[in-house]
């Protein structure tokens, strides 16, 4: 995969967002503010083994389905720069000869209100990175800011989906691309994992992270 053939299928996915810049690692220019890890990965000689070793790596017990499918599928590392991103750290993999994405952000304190409510192993993935989904921004953490309750989807205050459950109390850290949202049902203290559907019942969920950890990884396994 060339770079011209990774930036044809790359921008239309952030050409909204303002003069899309993407290079693949190793680079040799790079620009002010990025956290100095990713300097050492994006000059690395193998940036795929540093990105893998430094950012996930110490995380391996959170996400060890996926960092094995990271392991076998990724083929390259890039920096993407837009107007409304400066800059986050562009996971390259090949799907039946296509070049597929997955976007990194960096790690900065959440300040969401609702972050003090939630598992230490959850925030936990937020020091990898703050949000690490496809393209869409699906089937992955969403980025801390862009998590939501269940209301922006029915505009309701009780659904026979998430029977029991006020809609705005379900947040949601997770859209599967498809029917299905990962969260917490945060009136619970501590708080419930919750995979809601809108075509089947609602489930709890023991362990959220060991719930992405799966998602994500069956999601990478797909690839071919």
């Amino acid at each position: 995969m060339t770079l011209e053939h990774c930036r044809k299928k790359l921008y239309p996915f952030v050409q909204n967002e303002g003069d899309p810049l993407f290079e693949l690692a190793p680079c040799d220019r790079l620009p002010a503010g990025l956290p100095d890890s990713w300097q050492a990965i994006l000059r690395a000689g193998n940036p795929v083994r540093s990105v893998l070793d430094d950012v996930w790596r110490p995380w391996q017990s959170l996400l060890p389905d996926t960092l094995a499918q990271l392991e076998r599928k990724l083929r390259a590392i890039g920096l993407l720069q837009t107007r409304a991103t400066p800059f986050s750290l562009i996971y390259v993999f090949e799907n039946k000869g296509e070049p597929k994405f997955r976007q990194g952000f960096p790690t900065r304190p959440i300040q969401r209100e609702e972050a003090k409510l939630l598992p230490r192993d959850f925030l936990d993935l937020y020091r990898l990175h703050d949000g690490w989904t496809d393209m869409n921004g699906f089937m992955g953490p969403l980025p801390s800011e862009d998590w939501f309750d269940f209301t922006y989807i029915l505009d309701e205050e009780y659904s026979r989906i998430l029977p029991g459950v006020r809609l705005r109390d379900f947040l949601i850290v997770c859209n599967s691309g498809g029917t299905d949202y990962l969260g917490y049902d945060l009136s619970k203290s501590p708080p419930v994992g919750l995979v809601c559907s809108t075509v089947d019942p609602v489930e709890v969920v023991p362990d959220v992270v060991r719930t992405l950890d799966e998602w994500m990884s069956v999601d990478l396994g797909d690839l071919e």
